[in-house]
């Protein structure tokens, strides 16, 4: 069972009760006193797709560490005529998201596609500024990240609760760790996104092969199949 929303049709709006407020707008001092906040890092340059630059409406962040990619845009940002300025979230908020050794790679959708920048740049530390010019190629759409199986969705308890922002998500085959993140809600969103990595990042990671969850630590009830594409809303819920 699903959790209620929020019931908006009173006549004083002073009334209306605050699950609308789960996920706080980033800017605010809501979104800047989360867990991890302070070690959220700027990434700012200039951008070419095919040798020009060019404008965008969304760009994302990926990091790659140890292996596994883990989405870890604090929000989405514009491009406009090449130039961009993006937060990254560290560790301590998105769990596999930035730390010491691991590496930011940008994406965006354009023609049609989604594509990833064929340069990185080293996550500069907790809190701190990085540029990065990079590349887009509509040839080459992965640029400099491996095809990943790609999931979203909400995490619920099996009475219908939503699980709280820091929940861990990890997906396994077998014993092998191939994908981590953890819930969000900031701004406009709520959830989990999780990239599970295949054979050519991981070994063990096998195409084909039965994707188990775990959520905190515990065995998730669903399961599925690691195949490189996107995937409809997956929610996960907790035993």
């Amino acid at each position: 069972m699903r959790p209620k929303g929020t019931n908006v049709l009173v006549k004083d709006l002073r009334r209306l009760d605050r699950t609308f407020e789960l996920s706080p707008r980033p800017g605010t001092p809501e979104a800047d006193s989360v867990k991890g906040a302070r070690d959220r890092v700027v990434v700012r340059g200039r951008l070419t797709l095919d040798g020009a630059p060019f404008d965008a409406k969304w760009l994302g962040a990926v990091v790659r560490r140890a292996g596994l990619i883990t989405p870890c845009q604090y929000t989405l940002a514009p491009v406009t005529n090449g130039r961009y300025e993006i937060t990254v979230l560290a560790d301590r908020e998105g769990s596999g998201c930035g730390a010491r050794g691991a590496d930011i790679v940008l994406w965006t959708f354009a023609r049609d596609k989604q594509l990833y920048s064929r340069e990185a740049v080293r996550w500069p530390g907790d809190g701190a500024t990085t540029s990065l010019d990079a590349t887009f190629s509509s040839s080459a759409p992965q640029g400099a990240v491996p095809p990943t199986s790609d999931f979203a969705g909400e995490v619920f308890a099996r009475n219908g609760r939503q699980s709280p922002p820091g929940t861990r998500i990890e997906a396994y085959v077998g014993s092998t760790r191939c994908g981590v993140a953890s819930v969000r809600r900031t701004g406009n969103f709520s959830g989990y996104s999780l990239a599970v990595v295949g054979p050519d990042s991981v070994k063990r990671c096998r195409r084909g092969a039965t994707l188990t969850f775990r959520i905190d630590g515990r065995l998730a009830m669903e399961t599925t199949v690691n195949e490189p594409s996107g995937h409809d809303s997956f929610d996960l819920t907790r035993p």
